[in-house]
């Protein structure tokens, strides 16, 4: 085993990296449960004349934001997310593994750049002071900190499937 294998081995079985990835989809986990309990409640609330929220439907667009680039790290890291593999299934061994390697590197350069774009977006936001001023108000930078983690964490399991063959 050569040692950057050792390595991804052992951050993908243990440690910060479980923790962070299974912290990502417990953030999704939450944010789809307050989903549901919001839209259920709206909808009682208004039915019966108690009350309208006017920013529960800005709350809910943000809690959709949240939970999708929350968990999306978590269904790459379980492997559950969609996997066209018609090509893999007709190739030799050495072909199908030579397209896995290609695919992680194809998603690791556009995660981390994707993550780069978010961070400069992020620090331009935080530093002219931008707001988002709906019926809720709050720095506009805050909503990039789903898509800076999301493509990070991203970013990370595709270069550890790049350095240690995983499949998915």
């Amino acid at each position: 085993m050569r040692p950057w294998e050792r390595w991804a081995d052992l951050v993908t079985s243990k440690g910060i990296f479980r923790t962070l990835f299974s912290l990502s989809g417990a953030i999704a986990a939450t944010g789809f449960g307050l989903l549901v309990v919001l839209v259920v409640l709206d909808i009682l609330v208004r039915n019966l004349g108690l009350a309208k929220w006017p920013w529960l439907n800005e709350l809910t667009e943000y809690l959709l934001t949240i939970s999708t680039f929350g968990g999306a790290p978590w269904v790459l890291r379980q492997a559950a997310h969609v996997n066209v593999d018609i090509m893999l299934r007709i190739v030799p061994p050495w072909a199908n593994a030579l397209l896995m390697r290609l695919s992680y590197a194809l998603g690791l350069a556009i995660s981390v750049i994707v993550t780069w774009l978010a961070v400069t977006a992020a620090l331009d936001s935080f530093n002219s002071g931008s707001v988002i001023f709906k019926n809720l108000m709050f720095p506009e930078w805050w909503m990039m900190v789903p898509v800076i983690w999301c493509f990070a964490l991203c970013s990370l399991e595709f270069l550890l499937r790049a350095l240690s063959g995983i499949k998915s």
